[in-house]
């Protein structure tokens, strides 16, 4: 529930958006108030202190103290001193700008290993289950491998793509990143439409589709100069 000083850190017509942060985050398998502080701080006029989250969405203080972390942790907010604070030990709390980067952040400390132990797990049952009766079975777990092995690629290339464009940080390195993911969901279209069996595809996936795409991508851009 959104407190009505609330509208002091953000327009009243955009705090009826909260509701959709909090589904979302819901549905991504965190927290409904992870969504809650995560969408005030993006939707927030300036950084905010961490009772300033409690009194805006009638929170307490352990509740915004444990969802802070977490959103820490994954990489999703800013916490930095207070400037002309009386309080020296005062913090303001800012989410951070670019989604991608919290997305690949998500990747690394959760998703990556969440696939890697279900890979693992169809890869053990594949190694036990020869011989003609466990045809079906094989096949069942080949293509779970196969699957995670195509989610490892796309969290692989996000990962690449915001590490690289966090550690070069000047315009033309973004521009070119903006360029990269307008030409994306063609390359996809292209994988998708490719004909042959799962695993060639997701070896092809796993090897080309990187090189590929910033290939493609700087042939543009020379043609562009």
């Amino acid at each position: 529930m959104v407190n009505k000083t609330s509208t002091d850190i953000v327009e009243a017509e955009l705090l009826k958006e909260l509701p959709h942060f909090e589904m979302f985050f819901n549905r991504i398998g965190f927290k409904r108030i992870d969504g809650s502080v995560f969408g005030l701080l993006v939707l927030a006029k300036k950084p905010l202190t961490s009772e300033e989250i409690e009194e805006a969405l009638n929170l307490s203080q352990s509740a915004v103290s444990l969802s802070l972390k977490t959103l820490v942790h994954f990489g999703a907010i800013e916490t930095r001193d207070a400037r002309d604070a009386r309080d020296s030990k005062a913090k303001v709390h800012t989410a951070k700008e670019d989604s991608l980067q919290i997305v690949a952040s998500v990747f690394r400390k959760r998703e990556e290993e969440y696939i890697q132990d279900f890979k693992n797990m169809a890869q053990r049952v594949l190694d036990r289950s020869q011989g003609e009766l466990n045809q079906a079975r094989r096949k069942r777990m080949q293509s779970i491998i196969s699957t995670c092995e195509i989610a490892e690629s796309v969290m692989n290339f996000v990962i690449t793509i915001a590490h690289n464009k966090s550690r070069e940080g000047h315009e033309n390195v973004v521009a070119q990143y903006d360029a990269m993911v307008k030409r994306l969901p063609k390359a996809l279209d292209l994988i998708a439409t490719t004909t042959g069996p799962l695993a060639d595809i997701t070896h092809s996936l796993k090897e080309n589709f990187t090189t590929a795409l910033k290939n493609n991508f700087l042939k543009d851009t020379i043609r562009k100069q």
